[in-house]
């Protein structure tokens, strides 16, 4: 589909339907498809998880590192340690309202790619074993830019091409999507956040994969950062759309950009005569005043991320930097990431400011769920189950009353008529 025509069945998100529909294999998943605030934090204390309520944020994503509660070769050895800490996060998350998006990375010991067969089921196993004993978490993101590092079990670290790399990871769907399935029913999968919206995608389709996750899911760092965050979505839609899959979510969850790659794009903010300290603040607020309205013009991404609630400068020649920045007195580079919160973990950003001024989410708090009548097209003559179905044209279906809960889609079986 050319651009264009790509944008104009994106726009508004204000004029969108109150649902959309999507085949997974024998379920239909109706949505709904406004766009919601999330963000994804590292640690997740009492006090930031107040913070984070107080913007009228609910979707946090959060990381589950595989190598730390299965830490050792031994595959369904976990760490007591560390599921101790899960289940505390689990049980104050739940008490606090916050829906988390678990994203699960790194190998355990013994896992590579030269054993990624075996890695592979190792990790559908351990995600299986989280999603039933964690069932209120019911967002698994699997893996973390899998495309280009954080494991070498797609070909990150061994040349592979990058449509290999995503066929490869849609082996591993195969296995970790029914497992989770089957360990909890009303999980939801998503992709772990690519890097690459080209080939990556194109080879999970090309691998098989389409039918073995929920929800697609992007990073999209680059400058200006709103050029990113709309393009390479629009890209990845693309791939989408061609491989039949247009109507499925797509999830941003890590966009931005800190202080050290806003001076490598642009300069030193002093020597345009400002002073650097309010001046990154004022373009860091900039991205995210241009990327929420993005968000909200084209109705691209169901749930929006940024990266991060409480994050330091990401440059390794963060140090270079901080040298000839100039800096209000107790203030580092660290201050200026992408990170709504100063390096200190309780002083907000004027960024956080706005957000709370702007409750971006009010509308979906507004009205959080809501019943429609879902009209879907059935090629293959299956039906719903637990609905009353209304044929009205020929293939398709009406189903009245489906109530689609911003929070979690909802799902019906299809079944095959006898």
């Amino acid at each position: 589909m050319p651009l264009l025509l790509l944008l104009v069945s994106l726009l508004p998100a204000s004029a969108a339907p109150s649902y959309r529909a999507c085949r997974v294999g024998d379920r239909l998943m109706v949505y709904d498809p406004r766009v919601e605030l999330g963000i994804g934090m590292h640690a997740m204390p009492d006090e930031h998880i107040r913070l984070v309520g107080d913007l009228g944020i609910r979707f946090v994503r959060h990381t589950m590192y595989w190598a730390q509660v299965e830490n050792t070769t031994s595959p369904g050895a976990y760490d007591e340690a560390a599921l101790a800490h899960w289940d505390d996060l689990v049980r104050r998350c739940d008490e606090a309202g916050v829906v988390l998006e678990v994203v699960v990375h790194q190998n355990a010991p013994g896992c590579s790619f030269a054993t990624r067969q075996e890695s592979y089921q190792r990790f559908a196993s351990f995600v299986a074993d989280m999603a039933a004993r964690y069932r209120s978490v019911r967002y698994w993101e699997l893996f973390n830019e899998m495309d280009s590092g954080f494991t070498d079990l797609f070909g990150a670290n061994d040349g592979v091409p990058m449509l290999e790399r995503g066929m490869m990871y849609a082996e591993m769907l195969k296995l970790a999507y029914p497992a989770i399935k089957e360990a909890n029913p009303e999980a939801y999968v998503l992709t772990g956040g690519m890097t690459d919206t080209d080939e990556f995608p194109r080879g999970i389709y090309a691998g098989g994969g389409g039918e073995y996750f929920d929800i697609m899911n992007v990073h999209t760092y680059g400058v200006p950062v709103v050029w990113a965050f709309v393009d390479r979505g629009m890209r990845v839609r693309q791939t989408m759309q061609a491989a039949g899959d247009g109507d499925k979510p797509l999830w941003n969850t890590e966009f931005g950009i800190d202080a050290g790659n806003l001076v490598g794009a642009w300069g030193y903010p002093h020597d345009q005569g400002e002073e650097d300290g309010p001046a990154l603040d004022r373009m860091m607020l900039e991205q995210w005043r241009e990327c929420l309205e993005a968000a909200e013009t084209y109705g691209l991404y169901q749930k929006v991320m940024p990266y991060q609630f409480h994050a330091g400068n990401e440059r390794d020649d963060h140090k270079d930097i901080a040298s000839v920045l100039r800096l209000p007195e107790g203030h580092t580079v660290d201050d200026y990431g992408f990170g709504i919160l100063r390096r200190d973990g309780k002083t907000p950003r004027p960024v956080y400011d706005w957000l709370r001024e702007r409750d971006f989410n009010r509308e979906i708090r507004r009205q959080p769920a809501t019943a429609v009548t879902v009209e879907f097209w059935s090629w293959d003559q299956r039906a719903p189950v637990g609905y009353e179905r209304n044929r009205w044209r020929p293939n398709y279906l009406r189903l009245p009353d489906v109530l689609v809960d911003s929070a979690y889609p909802t799902t019906v079986e299809l079944v095959a008529q006898g």
